[in-house]
């Protein structure tokens, strides 16, 4: 008898000890044991009210990008260019205008017109859509002009078009020509038809023996289009609650389940995932790194009694692979998917 009752009284410590929240364990009489029902989960793991804005990636800013001549358009008409070597578009094409260091020039009567190539654009700078495209240029005179002598010349889908004469002064001055709508088509401007876009000037004399001079010709484009880069949403994901009869320890782990979709819109996107009194958050760096390479976060709350633990992204930084989401691949989003669990340890 004496040994039966040594071995039922190790048999429960071993239950009470092992049990957890799920079958606690307890004696009801000397010789007798019982298990009752599971009392609840360890923790139940629900997403927040206060999810990040993710929407917030694809909101539209307004930016401008500048393209320069970089080849002959269709059109050298104009009579003189110095220094004497090389093309037109090498004198107009500079990033700040250099005065009589190079430019165009004419002494003619009649109107001579330039036309240019310029760069096409790129989706790392550029994208969205165009508000409007509007040319500029820097000429001059040689004396004070007696008449007008300068206007703003472009060539889009076989048509050209002009901006207004200009009476010009002395010292080089900007004057410009917007266009809100493609002249041609009397549209909106679309990406390709900058890129095929012809920049220029039209030039005559400002007077008699007065010459006219540019010295750069240069087109802006104004549109709306997301961000390239920034700085990840930050928000809370979920909220660990852990039942209140619960002592002991918990791991957390974070899965993304939807890389494939992200991969189509990001070049990378870095995620700082933070969980509050967890081992992890008194360490340097305070969060676990999520990414489009690991895609899986680990966390280990230790010694806990009960309590409620939220789980959020608290920073991070991401990169889009173009600002023209129209070639992106299908299936994109810029939204994460996320799998949370919390498992006893």
């Amino acid at each position: 008898m004496e040994k039966k009752f040594y071995l039922l009284a190790a048999l429960a410590l071993i239950l009470i000890v092992s049990g957890g929240i799920y079958a606690y364990t307890y004696t009801t009489a000397i010789d007798t044991i019982a298990t009752p029902a599971a009392t609840g989960d360890i923790a139940t793991v629900n997403a927040t009210g206060t999810q990040p804005n993710w929407s917030s990636i694809l909101t539209p800013v307004n930016n401008d990008v500048i393209l320069r001549p970089m080849g002959i358009g269709d059109e050298t008409n104009v009579k003189y260019q110095y220094p004497a070597a090389t093309e037109h578009w090498d004198k107009v094409d500079d990033t700040s205008p250099d005065g009589d260091s190079t430019y165009i020039y004419t002494p003619s009567l009649g109107w001579e017109e330039d036309l240019y190539q310029i760069e096409n654009h790129s989706t790392q700078t550029a994208g969205g859509d165009i508000q409007y495209v509007e040319v500029f240029m820097v000429p001059r005179v040689t004396a004070s002009a007696t008449q007008v002598s300068a206007y703003v010349h472009i060539k889009t889908n076989g048509l050209e078009a002009n901006g207004a004469s200009e009476n010009l002064s002395a010292n080089y001055t900007e004057y410009s020509n917007p266009w809100s709508l493609n002249p041609q088509s009397s549209g909106s401007w679309t990406w390709q038809e900058i890129d095929n876009l012809q920049i220029g000037v039209g030039m005559r004399e400002g007077g008699v023996g007065i010459d006219s001079l540019c010295t750069q010709v240069y087109a802006e484009v104004n549109f709306d289009a997301p961000d390239l880069a920034g700085n990840t949403p930050n928000g809370d994901l979920y909220e660990i609650t852990v039942n209140s009869g619960y002592e002991g320890n918990l791991q957390v782990r974070v899965y993304l389940t939807n890389t494939d979709a992200l991969q189509k819109a990001y070049n990378y996107i870095d995620m700082h995932l933070y969980l509050e009194s967890s081992q992890e958050a008194g360490k340097t760096p305070d969060y676990r790194l999520m990414n489009l390479q690991n895609g899986v976060a680990i966390f280990n709350l230790v010694n806990i009694s009960g309590g409620s633990y939220t789980l959020s992204i608290n920073g991070g930084t991401y990169q889009l692979t173009s600002r023209e989401t129209s070639e992106w691949a299908a299936g994109w989003t810029v939204t994460p998917e996320f799998y949370c669990e919390a498992e006893q340890r």
